[in-house]
């Protein structure tokens, strides 16, 4: 029933689904089933008796006003009032009497109840058209958000996960243990506050990833810390990985490298390339430490377990970490895939 109400031209163009030709097209309808009430109490004018004149108009402004619109109601309704008061109430003449005059008020008032009552459905119509809509835009958002924070909690349980097995195998005691637990797991969960704090779309540029993940060093704002770079966008999983990966450099920082010592210094510098034999825009980040305490290490396999894990996480994303320790102070090299395009 709702699928026929709604196909007609009335209730169809509240949906504009009714195009320009369709709109003139009512107008001439309305014309033809005028034209058809006239003959039709033409033809039985000869066998009614008096007091009839509007018989079949009544239906034909109901039908247009129900099927086509109020307007063109209106435009029928006039129509049938000068056509039943010229032709039929008193042939050949506009009679001005008082029954006449009664005759077309009574008549006027019929049909404006009647289009009023069409207005009214039409307009409820449209608000229960409006209100589904809404409801289905609604019900299509829940889905999405749905399946997003579905894909998220995949991504940070893996990311747990791969924290956790991790820490066991290096960890030389359970405080120890509890400590880099806590210490990881404490900057993951920033990460996910400044993903959902970013708004529609969960973006944040590179440089409020780097300030939330470097915050707990105290150097963020310094002269130890210099960050350079485009502004760029980071949203879903890279934004948690790369805090995470920036806070465990952070952390190797503080405990062997520049960090350790007063005159350390730490440059965070950042690029948007296009490399790749498909032409992809990557997001290449260099983090160069100096003026802390020489190297342990000096390849990524004698590192610890900040070395594994961020060689661990960063392809999590399809990313690639290159990482090395020349005596000047650590050196690490990240390329991300980068869809979007840099932030004015």
């Amino acid at each position: 029933m709702r699928s026929l109400i709604g196909s007609l031209p009335a209730f169809a163009s509240i949906q504009n689904r009714l195009s320009p030709f369709g709109h003139v097209a009512t107008y001439v309808g309305s014309l033809l089933v005028f034209v058809i009430a006239y003959a039709v109490r033409a033809w039985f004018d000869p066998v009614l008796p008096q007091g009839f004149p509007f018989l079949t108009f009544f239906p034909a402004v109901i039908l247009c006003g129900f099927a086509f619109g109020t307007r063109q109601g209106l435009l029928v309704a006039a129509l049938s009032g000068v056509t039943a008061w010229y032709c039929f109430i008193s042939p050949g003449r506009f009679d001005l009497s008082a029954g006449t005059l009664l005759a077309m008020g009574l008549y006027i008032f019929v049909v404006t109840t009647d289009l009023l009552l069409i207005h009214l459905v039409i307009r409820a119509y449209r608000t229960e058209t409006s209100a589904r809509r809404e409801i289905e835009r609604l019900a299509d958002q829940q889905e999405v958000m749905a399946k997003e924070l579905d894909h998220r909690l995949k991504n940070t349980f893996a990311t747990i996960n791969a924290i956790i097995s991790l820490s066991l195998k290096n960890a030389s005691s359970a405080p120890e243990l509890a400590d880099r637990l806590r210490d990881r797991l404490g900057a993951l969960g920033r990460s996910n506050l400044l993903l959902r704090g970013a708004g529609d779309g969960a973006r944040a540029s590179l440089e409020e990833i780097a300030g939330q993940a470097l915050e707990p060093f105290s150097i963020v704002g310094t002269q130890r810390l210099n960050m350079e770079g485009p502004r760029v966008p980071i949203d879903g999983q890279t934004l948690v990985v790369l805090s995470l990966i920036l806070h465990e450099l952070g952390m190797n920082a503080a405990k062997y490298g520049a960090l350790s010592v007063a005159g350390g210094h730490i440059s965070l510098t950042w690029r948007v390339a296009t490399t790749g034999p498909d032409k992809q825009k990557r997001l290449e980040i260099t983090w160069r430490e100096t003026g802390g305490p020489a190297p342990a290490v000096t390849t990524p396999a004698s590192g610890g377990f900040g070395s594994i894990l961020v060689q661990r996480v960063v392809t999590s994303i399809q990313g690639e970490a290159e990482l090395s320790f020349p005596e000047t102070g650590a050196l690490a090299t990240l390329t991300l895939p980068l869809a979007e395009q840099p932030l004015s």
